[in-house]
C-alpha cells in the first residue's frame, strides 16, 4: 500500500517508491528499494524534494505522533520491570521481513494468474533485486530463514527460496550481476503454473493418484502459456517455467529434453527446485535434513547436470546451513556457516536437548580451527525430528534484548 510522506520523515527500513518530482531531479538511479544505508537516507534528505512515496506493506510506516495527554493529577505508578525478551539478530529479522514481503507478492501473483490478469513485472523484478542483494550481503541468513517455512507457506515461499538459490548458484558459477538476476527471475516465476492446479490436489495430505499426478505435471506448460501472453516476461524466464522438470537423461517432462539441449537456467532451476522441495515441510511429509538432501540428490544418476550440481554443493556446502550434525564429542550442532577452504569443517552452533526436548544453545564451534576441536561423525537423526521451527530460528541467530 503506497503512502505519501514528507522526505524528512524517511527512516531506514522504509520501502521507498519514488519522489513526488520529475525523474531527472531524483538522486537515485532506481525508483523502488528498501532503505538500508544511511548514505541513501542522507541523499534523499539532501535532495531538496519535499515529498515521496513509501510502501507500508513492504517496509516501515511513519511513526504516529503521541496524542497530547491532560496533565496527570498524580504521578503514575512506576511501570513494572520489563522481562528481558529474546529478539532476533538484525540480519535474521531483515531476512524474515523479506520472506514476508515475498510471500505477499507471490500470493498476489498467483491470484492475478488465476483470474487471467497480467502480473506486475515491475514488482517481480524489484523483489528479485531485493532477494539478490540479500544473497550477496548475507547468503547464509536468507537461505536459512527461507528453509524454515511452514508447510502451509510452501507454495508461496518456494518461489522466493528457488530465486535465492538460483542467485547463489549463479555467483558460484561466476555469472555477472545481470545473469544472476536473470536466473533469479526465472527461479521466482518457475512455478507460476501451479496457480492453475486445483488446491485440493496441490495441497493433498497424502500420495497423489496417477490421475492427480498427471494434472500436476501440466503446471510447466500451463505456466509457460500464461507467461507467454505477457510480452514483458523475458523468454529465458518462460523457458525456466517450461523446462525446470527436465532431466539430463531425457526422462523429465514435458519435452523429454536431454543434457545440453536443456537451457542453462533451466538446468540450474531443476537442482534448486528439487533441493528446496525435499528440504521443506509439506502437507504430506516432513522436510529432509539439508545434508541428507544433498547426499541423496548426488546419488540420482541422470537427473541433474553434474558440473552444475557440484557447483551447487560448493554453494551450500556438504553440510548446508541448517543441517543438524552429530559430533565426536557426543554433542549435536546446527550448521550456521561454511568454511570455503574445507567444506567438511563448517562453523557450528553446539547445543543439547533438555528433558522437554528443547534445544539449548551453548557455544560457537569452528571446526576449521587448529588444533581441530571436534569432528562430524553423522547427520541429523532424531535431533532433526525434535528441532521445532522456533528452536531452529533461535539457534540460527538470536541475542538478548
Amino acid at each position: 500500500m503506497l503512502k505519501k510522506i514528507k522526505v524528512e520523515d524517511l527512516v531506514l527500513g522504509m520501502y521507498f517508491c519514488g519522489f513526488e518530482a520529475a525523474w531527472l531531479d531524483h538522486p537515485f538511479w532506481k525508483n523502488k528499494f528498501l532503505l538500508k544505508n544511511p548514505s541513501e537516507l542522507k541523499q534523499a534528505r539532501d535532495s531538496g524534494i519535499s515529498h515521496c512515496w513509501i510502501d507500508i506493506e513492504r517496509g516501515l510506516d511513519v511513526r504516529a505522533e503521541p496524542a497530547l495527554a491532560p496533565e496527570p493529577e498524580a504521578a503514575p505508578e512506576p511501570a513494572p520491570e520489563a522481562t528481558p525478551e529474546i529478539v532476533l539478530d538484525p540480519a535474521v529479522r531483515e531476512a524474515q521481513l523479506l520472506c514476508e514481503t515475498a510471500k505477499k507478492a507471490t500470493k498476489a501473483m498467483f491470484s492475478e494468474a488465476r483470474m487471467g490478469r497480467a502480473m506486475d513485472m515491475e514488482r517481480c523484478a524489484s523483489l528479485v533485486e531485493e532477494i539478490a542483494d540479500s544473497v550477496v550481503q548475507s547468503p547464509n541468513t536468507l537461505l536459512s530463514v527461507a528453509r524454515l517455512k511452514l508447510a502451509d507457506e510452501y507454495t508461496y515461499l518456494h518461489s522466493m527460496a528457488v530465486c535465492a538459490l538460483m542467485v547463489a548458484l549463479g555467483r558460484t558459477l561466476g555469472m555477472d550481476e545481470t545473469a544472476c538476476r536473470e536466473a533469479g527471475l526465472g527461479g521466482f516465476l518457475h512455478d507460476i503454473g501451479k496457480a492453475f492446479i486445483p488446491h485440493d490436489i496441490l495441497n493433498k495430505p497424502g500420495r497423489l493418484t496417477d490421475d492427480e499426478f498427471a494434472v500436476v505435471r501440466k503446471h510447466p506448460e500451463l505456466g509457460y502459456k500464461y507467461l507467454s501472453q505477457d510480452p514483458g516476461v523475458p523468454e529465458y524466464a518462460r523457458e525456466v517455467c517450461l523446462h525446470h522438470h527436465e532431466k539430463t537423461d531425457g526422462n523429465g517432462y514435458p519435452d523429454g529434453q536431454r543434457g545440453g539441449s536443456i537451457a542453462l537456467y533451466s538446468r540450474m532451476a531443476a537442482i534448486c527446485d528439487v533441493y528446496d522441495a525435499i528440504t521443506s515441510d509439506r502437507p504430506y511429509k516432513q522436510g529432509w535434513d539439508p545434508a541428507e538432501a544433498i547426499s541423496t540428490m548426488a546419488s540420482w544418476s541422470g537427473h541433474f547436470d553434474r558440473p552444475l550440481f557440484l557447483a551447487f554443493v560448493k554453494t551450500l556446502g556438504i553440510y548446508p546451513v541448517g543441517s543438524i550434525v552429530k559430533l565426536a564429542s557426543g554433542r549435536s550442532g546446527f550448521v550456521v556457516s561454511q568454511n570455503t577452504r574445507d567444506l567438511t569443517r563448517p562453523v557450528i552452533k553446539v547445543f543439547r536437548f533438555d528433558d522437554q526436548f528443547q534445544a539449548s544453545e551453548t557455544d560457537i564451534l569452528d571446526l576449521s580451527d587448529n588444533p581441530q576441536p571436534d569432528s562430524i561423525i553423522g547427520r541429523g537423526g532424531e535431533e532433526w525430528a525434535r528441532l521445532s521451527h522456533l528452536d531452529a530460528m533461535q539457534i540460527l541467530g538470536t541475542r538478548a534484548a
